[in-house]
């Protein structure tokens, strides 16, 4: 659900109109708490899955993710006692998602084994940007100059950060653009779906195609992991699914244009986290993408272009 229908609730109009300005001041404070707290969970979750492609084989390291994922989504189910949230009335719809969820899931880890951490991160936030541009062509949304800039800076930002240098690029930033479209689609499709489905359906059924298509590649490559390498595996499904909770709370305390924006600071966590761990800082000209990026995609989610639904998982 989307923290607009929560916030236009008869009960929530009625609680700001008695409390008045501190009521909604506290909770953007704990909106934005929530928000900056998956960001630093994303960012974590995106250091320990880096760590671990670097010793293990691509294909285990996407099964394990999505199997300790799902583990996760069910293990929420039930614990809430909604055993209905297992069910569903659209299993096409879900099948196309759940295979934009096995393009998602091989683009991030293929990203996060090969490029530096920083540069993941900001063609992660392209995804805003993508859902604009649907939104325009494809739901007939209005347009207005500001927008069309956005869009096109966001792009160019994007062009920045992927360049095509000898020095610089790998064929894994034209593949973290696969995650981004992956990505886009999975928030688009939610819209469809937000108003029978809840978060934890959405989530639960992003992980089945991955789980099937990717267990005979993973089997014929399989490498016994040691108990700190299991750790470290369940550890992203574990981090990456606590910031998805956070950042779903983060959209109902608070107008996601008004939280969402803090989302970006997971760019300093990651490019902090690839500086003291991995030795990675970005050179002056992918700084300056990434500002592109990053100011474009706060001002398409200031004008309500995208959404935050709780809808998509890394």
């Amino acid at each position: 659900m989307s923290h607009e229908n929560t916030e236009n609730s008869p009960s929530l109009k009625k609680a700001s109109k008695v409390s008045g300005a501190p009521h909604q001041a506290q909770h953007l404070g704990k909106g934005i708490l929530f928000m900056m707290a998956g960001s630093i969970l994303f960012a974590i979750a995106d250091a320990m899955a880096k760590l671990v492609t670097q010793g293990y084989p691509l294909p285990q390291v996407i099964w394990l993710r999505c199997f300790f994922g799902i583990t996760l989504i069910a293990t929420a189910i039930l614990i809430k006692g909604k055993p209905g949230d297992f069910r569903t009335s659209r299993p096409g719809t879900h099948l196309v998602r759940s295979l934009a969820g096995l393009i998602m899931t091989v683009c991030i880890l293929v990203g996060l084994k090969y490029i530096p951490l920083g540069e993941v991160t900001a063609l992660v936030f392209a995804t805003p940007i993508i859902v604009a541009v649907y939104s325009i062509i494809v739901l007939k949304e209005p347009m207005s100059k500001g927008m069309l800039t956005a869009i096109l800076l966001g792009f160019i930002g994007v062009l920045i950060v992927v360049r095509p240098t000898p020095s610089h690029f790998h064929i894994a930033h034209l593949v973290m653009l696969g995650f981004a479209l992956a990505s886009a689609f999975l928030s688009i499709s939610a819209r469809a779906l937000v108003k029978t489905e809840s978060a934890l359906t959405l989530n639960f059924y992003i992980y089945p195609a991955t789980i099937i298509l990717a267990a005979y590649p993973a089997w014929q490559n399989w490498v016994t992991p040691d108990l700190k390498s299991l750790a470290l595996l369940f550890g992203v499904a574990f981090f990456a699914t606590l910031a998805l909770f956070s950042i779903t709370k983060a959209v109902h305390c608070a107008s996601p244009a008004k939280v969402t924006p803090f989302d970006y600071s997971r760019i300093i966590w990651t490019i902090s986290i690839g500086y003291f761990f991995f030795d990675e800082f970005p050179d002056k000209v992918t700084w300056l993408g990434i500002a592109i990026i990053i100011l474009s995609g706060i001002y398409i989610i200031s004008k309500g272009r995208t959404i935050r639904t709780g809808s998509t998982v890394k």
